[in-house]
């Protein structure tokens, strides 16, 4: 039975709580981009329980997701790669309105959803990389053994719901806090058959 664990990266120290104008959203953005881990608030015991008993880690190119990895399983082989980096929000506001940044993440991600992506990935073609990325899961997997993918949280759904196309079986909805996680299970006499 191979594993592949999907998993959101810790909380980033950065400030959350401060209204920004949404002309400021970029700004705010690359700032938590930039941010480091808070080690004070880790993973749970079942995370690191799967952290110990994975065969190889993932994370992407973002820092918190390779912060995250180093510290969950910092004894394991580690493996970058930027497909697994999380789907960036537009940030094309001009409103001098200020919100708390969470309203205008929300905003930005439901105008991302529904076609407005000025200047970063549109949603097809995120689609089409979490397809990749499942794939490099999954080929991963069949070479090295069990994976654990330290990710972000959209992205992490999206390639969770690629696998499961792919025949492995898991939930179709994860848990989307700081450093939850979603278990993929696959037997290897099941290569081949969609998961019911």
């Amino acid at each position: 039975m191979r594993t592949i664990v999907l998993a959101r990266h810790g909380p980033p120290i950065w400030d959350h709580s401060t209204p920004i104008a949404g002309r400021d959203l970029a700004a705010w953005v690359a700032g938590i981009d930039a941010a480091p881990i808070a080690t004070t608030n880790g993973p749970s015991a079942g995370l690191l329980d799967h952290a110990r008993s994975c065969d190889v880690a993932v994370a992407s190119t973002l820092r918190r997701s390779i912060e995250s990895v180093r510290f969950a399983a910092p004894d394991k082989p580690l493996v970058v790669e930027a497909i697994f980096r999380e789907v960036f929000l537009p940030t094309a506001f001009r409103s001098a309105v200020r919100m708390r940044p969470a309203i205008w993440k929300a905003i930005a991600r439901t105008g991302w959803y529904a076609g407005w992506s000025p200047g970063v990935e549109t949603h097809a073609g995120a689609r089409a990389r979490a397809h990749t990325a499942a794939l490099v899961l999954d080929a991963l997997s069949a070479e090295r053994g069990n994976v654990l993918l330290i990710g972000h949280g959209t992205m992490n759904g999206m390639i969770g719901k690629r696998l499961l196309r792919m025949g492995w079986r898991g939930p179709l909805f994860r848990p989307r806090k700081h450093w939850a996680f979603a278990v993929y299970r696959r037997a290897e006499e099941s290569v081949g058959r969609r998961s019911s």
